[in-house]
């Protein structure tokens, strides 16, 4: 993942803190939930790969 990547995910995070706080409408973030566990995922799995390239190579 690019830096670009990571700030674009910090600003998604960002948002879903906004939700969770009621600074944002939830009704139009309806799907809020699943793309916090995806971004979680998506994050989990870039440190395995980062941990993973850093023990082998």
């Amino acid at each position: 993942m690019t830096d670009n990547d990571f700030k674009n995910i910090e600003d998604i995070q960002r948002i879903l803190k906004y939700l969770d706080k009621g600074k944002l409408d939830v009704d139009s973030w309806t799907n809020a939930l699943k793309l916090k566990e995806s971004l979680d995922k998506l994050i989990e799995e870039h440190k395995e790969y980062d941990d993973h390239m850093k023990l082998h190579h």
